[in-house]
């Protein structure tokens, strides 16, 4: 347990909570795309997941527990539509590392590069790609798991995959509690991580915005979530 001193060191300052909350929207963590120029999100609900590959029942809990909370935390609807469906917005696939280079191989050039660079990193336990059309509305995803990995770090790297799916693609170390730290193994949201999703999916953060005006809507929304008691 934290002591109320511990607590309030990890407790992020308004100015750092900002400039962190526009990296991880506006980063791209391995750098093989275009970063996000405006805030782009989900605008659909309920969301499709078709789920292919190499699952089993504990796997598909594990990532139907990570699915209701966001729908808790950002109001967003999922439901499960069978692969190849035309509904199958986001490819959820439990794969082994040698099998991913076929998905690469579907994909056009430019993304079958980014692809194939992540398939490549031996730290890469998870990883996805999204699409957007027009530039601020998210379309088409897919998250790729590797599937010799233990439960415990399937749950890790699939909550932070799916988080990230939904608009908050970058790493970026922070000295707070995080899932977007470059490297982590969170199991549950943090409050901070919490905040984020909130926050990208208020009314008040619209598609579109460029960073300086998102920033604004956040610096707002931030603000009052740290007038509260720790």
């Amino acid at each position: 347990m934290s002591t109320p001193l511990l607590a309030e060191e990890l407790r992020p300052q308004l100015d750092d909570l900002v400039r962190h909350f526009g990296n991880v929207v506006f980063g791209d963590e391995y750098g093989v795309g275009d970063a996000p120029g405006v805030v782009a999100k989900w605008q659909e609900s309920p969301i499709g997941i078709a789920v292919q590959g190499h699952s089993t029942d504990q796997l598909i809990d594990i990532a139907a527990r990570h699915i209701r909370g966001l729908t808790e935390i950002t109001g967003v609807q999922f439901k499960k539509v069978a692969p190849g469906s035309p509904n199958a917005k986001i490819d959820l696939m439990f794969l082994y590392r040698q099998e991913m280079s076929a998905v690469a191989k579907q994909l056009p050039p430019r993304d079958a590069s980014a692809l194939t660079t992540m398939i490549n990193d031996p730290t890469a336990r998870c990883f996805f790609l999204s699409w957007k059309v027009p530039n601020d509305r998210i379309v088409k995803a897919i998250v790729l798991v590797n599937a010799k990995l233990e439960p415990a770090e399937v749950n890790a790297c699939l909550l932070e995959e799916l988080t990230q799916v939904m608009g908050l693609p970058n790493d970026v170390d922070a000295y707070w509690p995080t899932l977007f730290k470059p490297i982590d193994s969170s199991l549950n949201w943090s409050r901070w991580d919490k905040l984020y999703l909130k926050t990208l999916y208020s009314p008040q953060m619209k598609p579109g915005l460029n960073k300086a005006q998102a920033l604004e809507v956040a610096r707002t929304l931030f603000a009052k979530e740290l007038s509260k008691s720790p």
